[in-house]
């Protein structure tokens, strides 16, 4: 992802709802038709089918103490595949009967219940989505769903603490609020404008976005099982921590999707946690005339006469993306789009542009979504082999908070693209999107390395205005941009190092400093501290090691230090302490030590080795 402007808080969009003292129950029963719901306690407190040793799935994925929307993910199976069949009126921006997601999981345990994260409606923007679940099938077979509030992870008496408390929304651990809850957040809170302070709606009630289904018999550990959700109903956008807002945005001739970091749960249920990565399946059945793009590669397109539902007609469109894909890199944007593709170098590149945009200005999109081809390639030579079959963007009309590296399909807003960003975004399908991050804290991990690729960019212009790579001056050149933008950044103010990259709140989890560019700048340091050719040996490892997969943050340094030049004791902890100091230290403003000392040879600071190439 790239904030607009490369600034974490630089465009809110105000909100009409005021959120203050809102109080939801905790639990929320659904009313389907033909469907059993669970009582007043949360499904899965007995046994279902009866049986020992089962119980509930986890209602979050978060560990205990989690600040950055520990009300996420849930436990006790696996993603494997996830069907996305939309019946989508285009017009009314609503999803008809019969749309539904079908979703095969792996139990990692005995189950009693599961869950899903699904938010219905939201009371913090105007434009959130108002939907509802019909009906809740597992292999088939009709089973019980109830909505409840998360709880706090780790809360020792469970997820069904009948303590109001253990509900409640904050950016702080503890929770606080007005009336001083001494108890950790079960969620993060929206937001819902520019000026609301970061802990305005510290001791807020979380919503019941928790889908808990209650199957009819128990399943078993290790068995794998579908569950299917009708749902209908208007989608819509979630107002994160920081006051910006993701989801599905409304557009005139339809709805375009960009959703980090959870807003995929405003259009569909799912498991809702970057290192919860199915393969996916659209069949989207939507309003004739309209085009759906999605990750992976179209696989047919079907056309059919009027009906009901599409007085008009209607088209089906089917993608096919067989890659692991994060919760919230899924695209699945409908409307007026032009649609292209061709195959360079074995890769399928896509580019969709929606109609409404004048045509000077997708003339002048055109012209940089054609240098896609050539930035792969680029990023390639550091990266290793582009890890998918295709590749694509998509532009739409909607001013998002940012535009999104949305896995093989990156999605531009505001009806434009930019070729800095482009390098960032693309630079993603490897970092982010491949190998994703093991949890919200690990967002900088990824976040650095795509800002890396800008200053890559900016050191490839450099370099082809003094010769071109093939000659000295050229290579020269890079490597002088390179250590140029390094000094830029590490002369940053005081007031620049703040906030540590791997523990930032839901409030900075975006903020250009912590995220983007001061592991950008670690990067180029780790870069001259290995040497160019180590450096990348090691992201080449990465992406074979954890590729289709997530990393934390101690597999990503091991890997780094396997590729330490020295491999002496004292250079291992030197490159420890290296780790520690740009990734996980919040430095006072003003006065003392108030940023990184040990930096890399031929950089601004310490640099790395001493004299004879040690580390003592």
């Amino acid at each position: 992802m790239r904030r607009h402007k490369m600034a974490g808080r630089s465009l809110r969009i105000a909100v009409a709802a005021a959120c203050a003292g809102l109080v939801l129950p905790w639990l929320v029963t659904a009313s389907p038709a033909g469907a059993s719901q669970a009582g007043a306690s949360q499904a899965g407190d007995s046994p279902a089918g009866g049986g020992g040793g089962c119980s509930a799935g986890a209602h979050t994925l978060a560990s205990p103490g989690s600040l950055l929307y520990p009300e996420t993910g849930n436990g006790g199976y696996t993603s494997l595949h996830t069907l996305v069949h939309l019946v989508y009126n285009a017009t009314t921006n609503k999803f008809l009967p019969g749309n539904r997601v079908a979703l095969t999981e792996r139990a990692t345990q005995c189950l009693t219940s599961f869950s899903l994260d699904f938010e219905r409606t939201s009371a913090n923007t105007s434009a959130g989505p108002d939907m509802t679940v019909s009906s809740v099938s597992v292999n088939g077979v009709p089973a019980r769903f109830s909505f409840v509030q998360p709880t706090y992870p780790g809360d020792p008496n469970g997820q069904n603490d009948p303590n109001p408390a253990a509900h409640e929304a904050s950016e702080s651990n503890p929770v606080g609020g007005p009336n001083h809850n001494p108890l950790p957040p079960a969620c993060t809170p929206e937001l819902p404008n520019t000026d609301a302070a970061a802990d305005s709606m510290n001791g807020t009630q979380c919503p019941a976005n928790k889908l808990v289904i209650t199957p009819p018999t128990r399943i078993r550990g290790g068995a794998p099982f579908t569950v299917t959700v009708n749902y209908t109903g208007r989608p819509g956008v979630h107002n994160d921590g920081d006051g910006t807002t993701e989801g599905w945005f409304r557009a005139s001739d339809g709805g375009f999707v960009t959703t980090e970091p959870v807003a995929s749960e405003d259009w569909m249920p799912l498991n809702d946690y970057p290192t919860a990565k199915p393969s996916y399946d659209f069949s989207d059945t939507v309003t004739a005339g309209r085009t759906v793009v999605a990750n992976g590669e179209l696989v047919s397109v079907r056309h059919h006469p009027a009906s009901p539902e599409f007085p008009g007609g209607s088209v089906t469109w089917n993608w096919h993306a067989g890659m692991p894909v994060a919760s919230y890199l899924v695209e699945d944007s409908v409307g007026n789009y032009s649609l292209t593709s061709r195959v360079v170098n074995g890769i399928r590149f896509y580019q969709a542009q929606d109609l409404s945009i004048s045509a000077a200005q997708r003339t002048k999109n055109l012209a940089i979504m054609d240098m896609q081809p050539d930035i792969t390639a680029f990023e390639s030579q550091f990266n290793g082999p582009f890890p998918f079959a295709s590749n694509g963007i998509i532009i739409g009309t909607p001013d998002a908070s940012f535009d999104e590296e949305m896995e093989g399909m990156i999605a531009f807003a505001g009806g434009q693209i930019d070729t800095d960003t482009l390098y960032h975004e693309n630079m993603h399908q490897w970092w982010g999107d491949n190998v994703s991050e093991g949890g919200y804290r690990m967002t900088f991990y990824k976040e650095g390395l795509a800002t890396l690729a800008e200053f890559f960019y900016a050191a490839r212009l450099a370099e082809n205005a003094a010769g071109g790579p093939s000659t000295a001056k050229g290579r020269a050149a890079f490597q002088a941009s390179l250590v140029k933008q390094f000094n830029q950044i590490y002369g940053s103010g005081t007031d620049f190092w703040t906030t540590a990259p791997s523990n930032p709140i839901p409030y900075s989890l975006f903020d250009t400093s912590n995220t983007y560019n001061r592991p950008g700048a670690a990067y180029i340091a780790l870069r001259q501290i290995l040497g160019p050719a180590r450096f990348d040996a090691a992201l080449r490892q990465l992406q074979r090691a954890y590729g289709g997969s997530s990393i934390t943050e101690p597999e990503l340094e091991a890997v780094f230090h396997r590729w330490l030049p020295v491999h002496s004791s004292a250079c291992q902890e030197r490159l420890s302490q290296f780790f520690k100091q740009w990734f996980d230290t919040a430095y006072p403003a003003g006065g003392g030590v108030n940023r990184p000392t040990i930096t890399g040879p031929g950089l601004a600071g310490s640099g790395f080795y001493a004299a004879g190439g040690t580390c003592a």
